[in-house]
């Protein structure tokens, strides 16, 4: 929810800014052009970030679920050797 209000934040202020803006026409779509690919590069770092962050989460669960098959297996193996005995 708050992604979106972000959002719909900046495209009023985006909106605001052309409806008061002092320049050209041209200005002010070369503006507005620059201003949409800085979000983008934001959003495109975000969306990096977030595909880095959940990749290191996955891979470290990963390691947590064979570290605990491991200490499972060998609980198992010293138990039957146990019985075994």
């Amino acid at each position: 929810m708050h992604f979106k209000t972000f959002v719909n934040g900046v495209l009023v202020g985006i909106l605001l800014g052309v409806l008061f803006a002092p320049d050209s026409g041209e200005a002010t779509r070369r503006k507005i052009s620059q201003r949409a690919r800085n979000i983008k590069d934001n959003y495109d770092d975000i969306a990096d970030n977030v595909a880095d962050t959940y990749q290191k989460v996955k891979s470290k669960a990963a390691d947590a679920v064979n570290k605990a098959k491991s200490k499972l297996n060998d609980i198992r193996n010293e138990a039957e050797s146990m019985y075994d005995a």
